[in-house]
Order: C-alpha cells, then structure tokens, then sequence
C-alpha cells in the first residue's frame, strides 16, 4: 500500500507539466512572465517587470497589453472578467474580437499564449476556461477545440 501512495505520489509530481511561476522582486517589483509568438510558430518567453501590489485584474490588463504590443492577441480584444473557481479553473472572459480569422497557427499560438501567459502568474490556477462574451466557444478559427479548460502547453515552447 505504502508502495502505490509513493508510485501516485511521483507520478502526481513528475506528471505535472513544468510552468515556471510568477515571482517578487526586491523594490516593489515583481516579474511577469508572457508567452509570445516567435517566427516558427513556437511560444518564447519574455520577462517583464510589474508592480507588486497590483490586483489581479490589474496584473492580468498588464499581460493582455503586452500579449498585444506583441502581436499575438487581437488589439481589441478586452478581458471583462476573470475568476478562479475552487477546483482550479480560471475563467477569462474576453470580448468577441477573440474571434480570429486568422491561419489555424495563428489560433494555436494565439490561444496558448493566452492560457500559458496565465497559467504561469497565476499559480492557483491549474487551467484556463474562455468564454467568449460570458460563453463557452468550441473553437476560434476550426481547429483548435477550447470547449474545455485547457492546460499549460510545454509543446509549443521554444527550445
């Protein structure tokens, strides 16, 4: 018995996807860590400097600009509202701009930047719900399904 609690245990902590996590700075700082697009339809990381007593809406506009400045999210888009449920699920509901007749990488990239960006500054959320307008969507352009929370996407990681 001992020896299955300890093979679910491993398995729980070498199973989990590895994310980085958000972390202080010093001088009233703190790192924020967004997940952009490169030209190889890959996910790089860029660390950026926020301020430490910013409420989690606020961290969250500060992201969504920087996934903007970056291209990887439409420039209209806005977050309404954001919450993270008990069992881990943090729900983002976005405008309809989210919507994007864009290449199917472009969705691919586009929503992983979002759910991984996320997923990384908020470490008690497990996964990524997005509502489109206060509703759950199947897809933006046809090949990604995001009925369902998603999960952090180490795949799509720059080497």
């Amino acid at each position: 018995m001992l020896a299955l609690a300890a093979v679910v245990f491993v398995c729980l902590l070498y199973g989990r996807p590895a994310r980085p996590v958000f972390r202080p700075a010093g001088d009233g700082r703190a790192t924020a860590v967004i997940f952009i697009p490169d030209n190889q339809g890959r996910l790089a990381k860029k660390v950026v400097e926020v301020q430490k007593q910013l409420t989690d809406k606020a961290k969250a506009d500060v992201m969504l600009r920087e996934l903007k400045e970056a291209r990887s999210i439409p420039d209209r888009l806005r977050l309404y509202e954001m919450a993270v449920g008990e069992d881990g699920v943090l729900y983002l509901n976005v405008s309809k701009d989210f919507i994007d007749p864009g290449t199917p990488a472009r969705e691919v990239t586009m929503v992983y930047s979002i759910v991984n960006t996320f997923l990384v500054n908020f470490p008690r959320a497990k996964r990524v719900q997005l509502l489109v307008e206060g509703t759950p969507i199947y897809t933006t352009n046809g090949l990604l399904y995001i009925l369902e929370p998603l999960e952090f996407n180490k795949e799509l990681l720059e080497d």
